[in-house]
């Protein structure tokens, strides 16, 4: 079983398209906090709040998510 890469509370960003051969789809990466972490049996590994300004939230796979790093 793998282990997941990010916690609850956690500030990433989501990509909705990842693989993409566009570079406007593949670089396109919103700021998103992991709201759940889903068990093994689910579809999807995590639960998060895309802060977009549309309060979306959304299950996605782990693949999607890249980690945050907060530049002051």
């Amino acid at each position: 079983m793998k282990a997941k890469r990010f916690k609850i509370d956690e500030w990433v960003l989501y990509c909705q398209f990842p693989d993409s051969n566009f570079s406007i789809l593949k670089d396109d990466r919103q700021r998103a906090v992991i709201l759940e972490v889903l068990n093994k049996r689910a579809p999807h590994d995590y639960r998060i709040f895309i802060d977009d300004g549309t309060s979306t939230i959304r299950k996605v796979k782990e693949e999607n998510l890249f980690p945050y790093n907060k530049t002051k």
